[in-house]
């Protein structure tokens, strides 16, 4: 059986350059944080300030595991790193906060 997880991985934005600026400002409605979704693919928000941010997800992780928690949790700083990097967007401080859905739903 496979847990399922929402995970949240935070950190804030590196020095930005002008077009990475604006490129984040242009999009930045599509990224609003109370718009935000656990997902799959992931989901990036910040708002107009680009101090911080967040990217949302949806994450699956057998029993056959040690510690679920732990490998989904690096396998989504994996991810947000990498996804980072690919947008060009430089940052600092990335941290990751994994919940087990099952978990929530015993308390």
């Amino acid at each position: 059986m496979a847990h399922i997880y929402r995970v949240i991985v935070r950190g804030f934005f590196g020095e930005l350059d002008g077009p990475t600026r604006a490129g984040l400002l242009a999009e930045a409605d599509e990224h609003e944080p109370l718009a935000a979704a656990f997902t799959t693919a992931g989901t990036l928000t910040y708002d107009r300030r680009l101090v911080a941010f967040s990217l949302r997800y949806e994450m699956r992780e057998a029993d056959e595991v040690d510690d679920p928690a732990a490998a989904v949790s690096a396998a989504a700083l994996t991810r947000a790193t990498d996804e980072l990097r690919r947008a060009g967007i430089p940052h600092t401080g990335l941290r990751v906060q994994a919940i087990d859905v099952a978990d929530a739903w015993r308390r």
